[in-house]
């Protein structure tokens, strides 16, 4: 982030979902007060595979060669531990921790960054607790496979996050306020476009929390409201080529980026070390104790 300021340098995280338009849309759904004050928000990834996550083929490099005559595996390494040429590390490196978060880094990056969208203000998370563990795929991992996150920000509000790749039943990606519920991922996958989010006020009728809903907007019921369906690679690059030429930020910039990869990191670090996660915003600093106010 400081390099950027520096620079002037544009930068595009590339999380192309959050290109879609579902987050735009949310977004000003929120900002027109449709859910009234927002209290929590929730996603989802969950996959099934039968041979466990990250088991990618292990290509055999002749009975004659070993891995180490084609791959500079010291310079690969880099500032990891160092230890002999081992092709399950290669190949499938996303089951170590020397190269990888696992779920978190992997797959929820794709949840948290579109969530800082929707707030219509990009957050730093305050505290962070991660939980789960190695429950179905019992090889050589060292990374969980279900993982499960809890996050809570300085605004007033929590970031839940469920996931394993032993189960492929996702839990709606929605964000709860006190008036309402904006749903913009009904299967819970974060990454594709949907035609449509859905708005569910609550309490509806004469105990409606705000007597003043249905003319601000129309009806008390649900709202289906549409969404622009687009390719979100083409969408992501082009708004980044745009970017460049206009020196506006793009769609997923480096201070978006930066707040939704902070809640990652004191995720994983929390599941490491058994500790609740708290981070100065001041200090750009992560502790396992509150920060002083």
């Amino acid at each position: 982030v400081q390099t950027a300021k520096e620079t002037s340098r544009i930068i595009q995280v590339g999380s192309q979902t959050t290109s879609g338009d579902q987050w735009a849309k949310a977004k000003e759904a929120i900002a027109k007060g449709m859910i009234g004050n927002m209290i929590m928000s929730q996603g989802s990834y969950h996959r099934n595979s039968v041979e466990g996550e990250w088991n990618y083929k292990i290509f055999d490099a002749g009975p004659d060669k070993k891995g180490e005559d084609y791959i500079d595996w010291k310079m690969w390494l880099g500032k990891a531990t160092p230890r002999p040429y081992d092709a399950d590390r290669f190949f499938r490196f996303r089951k170590y921790w020397d190269y990888s978060g696992g779920i978190a880094t992997d797959l929820f990056y794709h949840v948290v960054a579109p969530m800082n969208i929707c707030w219509g203000e990009a957050q730093f998370p305050t505290k962070v607790v991660a939980g789960g563990g190695i429950y179905q795929f019992k090889d050589e991992r060292e990374v969980p496979d279900t993982f499960h996150l809890i996050g809570d920000y300085p605004k007033g509000h929590s970031l839940v996050l469920s996931s394993s790749m032993a189960n492929s039943q996702h839990i709606p990606g929605l964000i709860r306020g006190h008036a309402g519920t904006i749903i913009m991922v009904e299967h819970g996958m974060f990454e594709g476009s949907t035609p449509y989010i859905t708005v569910k006020p609550e309490h509806r009728g004469k105990n409606f929390i705000d007597p003043e809903y249905e003319s601000k907007f129309g009806h008390d019921g649900d709202f289906q409201i549409p969404v622009e369906q687009k390719d979100l690679m083409a969408a992501h690059m082009g708004n980044f080529l745009e970017c460049m030429r206009s020196r506006q930020k793009p769609t997923l910039n480096v201070e978006i980026g930066a707040r939704a990869q902070v809640l990652i990191s004191l995720a994983v670090q929390s599941y490491r070390q058994g500790k609740t996660m708290h981070f100065d915003e001041a200090k750009w600093k992560a502790s396992d104790k509150p920060v002083k106010a």
